[in-house]
């Protein structure tokens, strides 16, 4: 090669000596090294780390192997690998505790959307139903039950069911124990209602309403302003506010000349009277009694009774409908039912748009205890089954309407005797829930029944933050003492 490059013209040589030295060899200038091999990112972790190509051992599996942290493994961060796996490791679903209601086992622990369980406070006896109540206001809750002479207490709650404080409402000395309470939104903001005996004649009962602050406490007296008075020595009485929570409308069962009645009347916020007392329903049977009153979309308000004639067979839950003035509007609905089956009143989405009001209502006592609704309430609807309860006990029933639907929460009771034990404690029972969807759940706390007592008929729902629900219930047992517990439970039920 040399001799013919010397044969070669000046010109010629140059070239020649160009072509030589441009890709005759197949060592590149920076042969020797890896191009982009172990590049990082910004988050630290190194690209195709763990790989046979990039020269770094495989990865080990992570601690966590279930829910989200099924087949995760360490990542590579700042050149090492996590000695204990985390969110980077596990990914964006990953918590180290659960608090997303989403359908996923965020923390691992093969438990899907678990939920919690909190003993809110002591109770000192066991209030009934009609006198335990609570209300959505501004940052969470209000919850009012009656549990002693002194007064009403009043618990509030965050927006997660989490108890805030406590406070009471002291009650005039010349009552009896109070016998319901209720909490009602109007135009001036949450107010309280309740009933009580005049301690001096103990055949007298009032009913008074009380406004309250978003906070639980007593706007002005506590005592608050007297709606009406009726002989009696069983009061029963309800309200319900109006939709734009100008009107409060009232009712109440009495007796008149031998003739079972339920009287209503018409208040505004501050309790003064709109529309005198008047008669709604009137009845020759033994009992009407338990009334309850709802306002609707229109205006106008729903009114219900429980109608019992001489036989258990013979049991009607009575309907009709009140303007803003306390008239009759349209006929009036009885619908039989079997003995016990005290309503819940809602309002719904219609099928054809806007609301209507809905009826639900338990199939108490029996071998096989159902929920049921009723629709088209003065259209003929009929009741439908939505789900049966647990075999030969009887079914607490609650419900609330949320933005994803009706929610169901129900307390299963059982009898169980036991020789020497006071009759008030002989129950137990488990607490179910059905979503929208129509799963049914088991939110009991445990594989065993929870303690119960007779009062302890009531159970108070919510809709929280995030597809959560939250319920309020008593437990009670009087083993080693008597023990009277309000509990609260957040749950998912999207």
């Amino acid at each position: 090669m040399h001799s013919r490059m010397m044969s070669l013209g000046p010109v010629s040589l140059v070239m020649a000596l160009l072509l030589a030295g441009c890709g005759s060899s197949s060592t590149s200038p920076d042969a020797g090294t890896q191009v982009d091999a172990g590049v990082t990112d910004d988050a630290g972790v190194t690209d195709d780390a763990g790989t046979a190509d990039s020269g770094v051992a495989e990865a080990l599996p992570c601690e966590r192997t279930q829910g989200v942290c099924a087949g995760a493994k360490r990542a590579l961060v700042d050149g090492a690998y996590e000695p204990v796996c985390t969110a980077r490791s596990y990914g964006a679903d990953y918590e180290a505790s659960e608090t997303r209601c989403d359908g996923l086992d965020n923390d691992c622990d093969g438990v899907t959307d678990p939920a919690t369980w909190t003993e809110v406070a002591p109770m000192k006896w066991a209030p009934y139903a009609r006198s335990v109540d609570s209300l959505p206001v501004e940052g969470g809750f209000l919850m009012v039950y009656v549990d002693s002479p002194e007064g009403i207490q009043v618990l509030r709650f965050d927006e997660s069911l989490n108890l805030q404080g406590t406070s009471m409402i002291p009650l005039d000395p010349g009552f009896s124990p109070v016998s319901e309470a209720q909490l009602v939104r109007t135009s001036r903001g949450p107010a309280l209602f309740f009933t009580a005996l005049h301690f001096q004649t103990g055949s007298t009962a009032e009913g008074r309403l009380v406004q309250l602050d978003e906070q639980g406490a007593p706007i002005g007296s506590p005592e608050g302003v007297v709606l009406f008075e009726q002989p009696t020595t069983q009061p029963s009485a309800r309200v319900a506010a109006s939709v734009d929570g100008q009107r409060i409308s009232v009712v109440w069962a009495a007796s008149s000349l031998g003739v079972r009645e339920v009287q209503g009347m018409l208040v505004d916020p501050a309790g003064q009277v709109l529309v005198p007392p008047r008669v709604l329903f009137q009845s020759d049977s033994p009992n009407l009694h338990s009334p309850r009153v709802m306002g609707m979309g229109d205006g106008n308000f729903l009114v219900t009774a429980y109608d019992e004639g001489e036989t258990v067979d013979d049991t009607r839950i009575r309907l009709r409908r009140h303007d803003r003035e306390l008239r009759l509007v349209g006929d009036e609905r009885r619908l039989s039912v079997a003995h016990g089956a005290i309503p819940t009143l809602l309002t719904m989405p219609a099928k054809e748009g806007g609301e209507e009001p809905v009826m639900l209502y338990r199939e108490p006592d029996g071998h096989n205890p159902r929920l049921h609704e009723v629709r088209h309430l003065f259209a003929g609807g009929t009741p439908v089954t939505l789900t049966s309860t647990s075999w030969s006990q009887s079914s607490v029933l609650g419900a609330t309407m949320t933005s994803r639907g009706l929610q169901l929460a129900w307390i299963t009771m059982g009898y169980v005797p036991v020789p020497g034990q006071a009759s008030g404690f002989i129950y137990e029972g488990r607490l179910w829930g059905m979503s929208p969807s129509g799963v049914v759940t088991d939110w009991t706390p445990g594989p065993a029944p929870m303690p119960l007592h007779r009062n302890g008929e009531w159970v108070l729902m919510h809709e929280l933050p995030g597809h959560w629900m939250g319920a309020l219930l008593m437990t009670a047992t009087n083993t080693p003492a008597e023990t009277h517990t309000l509990q609260s439970v957040r749950y998912c039920a999207p």
